[in-house]
């Protein structure tokens, strides 16, 4: 069994939020219950789930947990890599950890084991779903997504990932790098190998030199998990998709 990690802290003003008059987007409610519920729900009734430990606004948790939902409170401690490690620091350090964020309503516990088989035998340290275009676009046409063109096809990642506690609190200067350059091109292609962006120019970019690039660069075993559980990777990020949810979770 796998403990389970739960982002759902605050987040900068926007729209959705202030359309909602809520803290943070795993608050909205939907059909009676904020988002973050179902997917309590969900981690509950999976079998391979054990411990799970939610971060976030410790009133609003409170709340949730005198509704009956089984699970750990952590404060929020800042960043979400401040916020991971923090999680991290409580779990068993031995095995993996189920990280998922507060926006997946659509989260079952089917997907979630699902998604836990796929990534057997267990002996890389990041594991990341991989959707395809077709398959997100077959289940939720309405959904606006951002794909990434690779050499497999179009692709884009879910909303949850498996990951080993050790190496992250081990490689969190790596990792906090990595991320303060997302946002900033020039500097991200200087630490991206050559080979990588000439191959993503030529269109052959796949997901193993995707692997084996971000492995190197990180100093871990990362892996990519292609699979169809579209609802990993359907969030709610604007007031289309709260919409979106809405239509679903009412039928």
């Amino acid at each position: 069994m796998f403990d389970a990690l739960v982002l759902a802290g605050g987040g900068k003003p926007e729209p959705l939020i202030e359309q909602e008059g809520v803290s943070n987007k795993a608050f909205i409610v939907v059909q009676g219950r904020p988002l973050l519920a179902y997917i309590l729900q969900a981690l509950q009734e999976a079998p391979s789930v054990d411990r799970i430990i939610v971060i976030g606004p410790e009133s609003n948790l409170e709340t949730l947990r005198q509704d009956g939902y089984i699970f750990e409170i952590m404060p929020e401690k800042g960043s979400i890599l401040d916020n991971i490690a923090a999680g991290f620091e409580t779990v068993e350090q031995g095995r993996l950890c189920l990280v998922v964020t507060g926006d997946i309503p659509l989260l079952n516990a089917e997907v979630i084991e699902e998604f836990i088989q796929l990534c057997a035998p267990y002996d890389y340290d990041f594991y990341y779903p991989i959707l395809s275009r077709e398959t997100c676009l077959l289940r939720f046409p309405e959904t606006e997504r951002t794909y990434v063109r690779l050499k497999e096809g179009h692709v884009t990642g879910g909303n949850i990932g498996f990951v080993s506690p050790s190496w992250f609190l081990e490689n969190r200067g790596r990792l906090e790098l990595f991320i303060s350059y997302r946002k900033k091109p020039l500097k991200l292609l200087r630490i991206l190998p050559p080979v990588l962006i000439i191959k993503y120019l030529l269109k052959t970019l796949s997901l193993s030199d995707l692997e084996h690039s971000i492995s190197r660069l990180l100093h871990f075993k990362a892996r990519a998990v292609p699979c169809e559980c579209v609802e990993i990777g359907v969030d709610v990020d604007k007031i289309s998709d709260l919409e979106l949810m809405r239509r679903v979770l009412k039928s």
